[in-house]
């Protein structure tokens, strides 16, 4: 029988964490392409995305997935932690990310420097320069990417694999860029 003069008790706090957290999946081939086609426009929405759906697993801290885009830089380091502690809780692979990490970091510094390039070298070496520093960081964000995408048990990333109309609206400009800038220099 049951005490009569105990006080109820009810859980107060809701516990919204999903059991397991899950990020923004997408496959390394339309990355790269999204990258390459916004001119590395592209990494602001994935931060983005990546951090919105952290969101939920972050409370009660609130975090500000717009602002952690805008300054990925100096976020990547803790999305890849999270991306990790989401592979040891499945049981995956140990993953080392300081070096990725800071890889990003150096070529997106590297690749606004070499943006700097202007009219002192070749035309053709230029084009060569902007390419290369458009496409470079996108490397490191695929590994991240492949990381996020074992830790979310979609490891091809087959679920968001190809373009959608909006894919198409956003790369559309950037590929028209590409194009004036490959005639431009031919010219």
């Amino acid at each position: 029988m049951d005490n009569l003069y105990r006080t109820p008790s009810a859980d107060l706090l809701v516990n919204e964490r999903p059991a397991a957290t899950t990020f923004f999946v997408t496959s390394t081939a339309k990355l790269y392409l999204m990258f390459f086609l916004t001119l590395g426009l592209y990494s602001i929405y994935w931060f983005y995305k990546q951090w919105d759906t952290q969101r939920v697993a972050m409370r009660p801290k609130k975090i500000s997935p717009a602002a952690r885009s805008l300054f990925n830089i100096f976020f990547v380091h803790s999305l890849c932690a999270r991306i990790r502690e989401q592979l040891q809780a499945r049981g995956l692979d140990e993953w080392k990310y300081g070096l990725v990490a800071w890889l990003y970091i150096l070529t997106i510094l590297g690749s606004n420097a070499l943006s700097r390039v202007d009219g002192q070298v070749g035309e053709m070496l230029e084009l060569m320069l902007l390419a290369a520093s458009v496409i470079l960081p996108a490397w490191p964000l695929a590994v991240i990417q492949e990381k996020a995408n074992q830790a979310s048990g979609d490891p091809q990333g087959a679920s968001n694999a190809r373009l959608s109309l909006q894919n198409l609206l956003c790369a559309t400009p950037g590929a028209l860029l590409w194009l004036l800038i490959v005639v431009g220099s031919l010219l």
